[in-house]
């Protein structure tokens, strides 16, 4: 009975030990496993199937759950992957402004420094140039050529520049043309040397000018003069280019009307008295005595004309277009004079340049020559410099301005909101035609540009315009 016992003893051993290896090593393996997938597709009923996976160790059976639906449904959990990519940004557009802080055009120095950081404020405002924005570092002349020459080759060499505005004085801007700017590839664009003289300039087509060349102005001056019924005239002209050039084209078109000029007597830029010259150009008493010079010498000549009783009757150009100069004689004395300068008639953009310019610097926009034509140039540079898509090649830059400048292409404005259409046409491939606050600027072939001569005056002791307008 003992051994009948140990046999199902033994028996019952090795039928556990079965069920154990039937099992895996594991006693506590689930014999089901449930995993739920979500579907994000049309589907129409929901079933359940029984998936059977092959192993080495024992099988288990895995039940998957597939739930459809007759319509689509909307996603709970959306995940949103932005990919931005960072636009290129280009560096700054560094622009170099050749001014007059001293010296005898020391009087248009602010407001024309004024003008140009108007213009870059504006730029800036627009969004700059790809993200790069537009920087002025301006020098001082003196109205002098030696020193302003200096301070070219400081910024071109130094500062690094991609252009260069002025000079205001065409006895500088020709000297920096011709041993700076054009062998250095930079482009150089005056907005106040009139000299015919820079018409034929060899530059290699590197500078350019937003104001009339004086081959239009000595015309409607001499035409000017004959008009007023004088028969001759005397001159006195700063000896320079642009002295020697408007007196050229005056005597030119006065004589062939008629007139006589009884003298024409050159000064330097700096001297404590002009009573030499003013002797020579009243000999004979001419009609009336025109006065090609800038105000720190007309100044003192003017006032030892009229103390002296050199001459009482004068015609002005526009480099005496100063209220401070006449300010300086006083006492209503100039009171009926008429000049000529480069200008346009009143226009929309012009008067919001001018209104502008009294918002951002608190005082009234001066009726001072070129202030238009010095925001335009800034302007100019870096519709250029967008439409290359640079801020440093000169070259480039330059071979894009007639671009911008001259037609075809749509017409833009001057101030924030027209500049950044303007940059907003250029990015998008357009032709582009700006028209700036001086008028239009297209440029010619000699980077000369076009428009009409204004006839000023004085009342009391400011200068107004007539509002007349010619052409040469």
């Amino acid at each position: 009975m003992f051994r009948r016992f140990r046999l199902v003893w033994v028996l019952l051993i090795a039928a556990f030990a079965i069920f154990l290896v039937a099992c895996g090593e594991s006693g506590g393996a689930p014999s089901e496993v449930v995993r739920t997938v979500e579907v994000e597709k049309a589907v129409t009923v929901e079933v359940e199937r029984v998936v059977t996976v092959e192993v080495e160790r024992p099988v288990v059976q895995e039940v998957v759950r597939v739930v459809e639906v007759e319509k689509p449904v909307e996603v709970v959990r959306q995940v949103t992957v932005e990919v931005m990519q960072e636009a290129q940004m280009l560096p700054p557009l560094i622009i170099g402004h050749l001014n007059a802080l001293t010296g005898s055009l020391s009087y248009f120095g602010v407001s024309h420094g004024n003008a140009a950081d108007l213009a870059a404020s504006h730029v800036n405002r627009a969004g700059g140039i790809q993200g790069g924005s537009l920087v002025i570092i301006n020098r001082d002349t003196g109205v002098n050529p030696v020193q302003g020459v200096d301070a070219a080759r400081a910024l071109v060499d130094v500062e690094n520049v991609a252009a260069i505005v002025g000079a205001l004085a065409s006895g500088v801007t020709i000297p920096v043309a011709t041993s700076v700017t054009a062998p250095n590839q930079t482009l150089q664009i005056s907005h106040s040397s009139t000299a015919p003289s820079i018409t034929a300039l060899e530059d290699d087509d590197f500078l350019f000018r937003t104001t009339v060349s004086d081959a239009a102005q000595g015309v409607v001056l001499g035409r000017l003069a004959w008009e007023q019924g004088y028969k001759s005239a005397g001159i006195m002209y700063i000896n320079n280019a642009y002295g020697q050039g408007l007196a050229e084209r005056f005597t030119q078109t006065f004589t062939e009307l008629g007139g006589t000029v009884t003298a024409s007597v050159p000064h330097e830029d700096s001297q404590p008295t002009f009573t030499s010259e003013l002797e020579k150009a009243t000999e004979g008493n001419p009609d009336v005595l025109v006065t090609v010079s800038y105000p720190g010498q007309a100044q003192i000549y003017l006032r030892e004309a009229l103390e002296g009783d050199y001459a009482d009757t004068f015609l002005f150009v526009d480099g005496v277009k100063s209220d401070d100069m006449v300010q300086a004689i006083g006492g209503g004395k100039l009171d009926g004079t008429l000049g000529t300068a480069p200008g346009a008639p009143d226009s929309p953009d012009r008067q919001a340049f001018y209104n502008s310019y009294t918002l951002t610097f608190g005082v009234e926009a001066p009726q001072e020559p070129y202030l238009a034509e010095t925001y335009d140039a800034v302007v100019l540079i870096a519709l250029a410099a967008a439409k290359a898509g640079t801020t440093t090649d000169s070259v480039a830059i330059r071979d894009a301005l007639r671009d911008v400048a001259n037609p075809p292409g749509e017409v833009v404005g001057p101030g924030a909101a027209g500049i950044q259409k303007a940059l907003a046409l250029i990015a998008s491939g357009q032709d582009i035609n700006y028209e700036g606050a001086s008028g239009p600027v297209d440029f010619d072939e000699n980077g000369d540009v076009s428009g009409p001569i204004e006839v000023w005056t004085v009342e009391g002791d400011a200068v107004k315009s007539t509002g007349r307008f010619e052409l040469p």
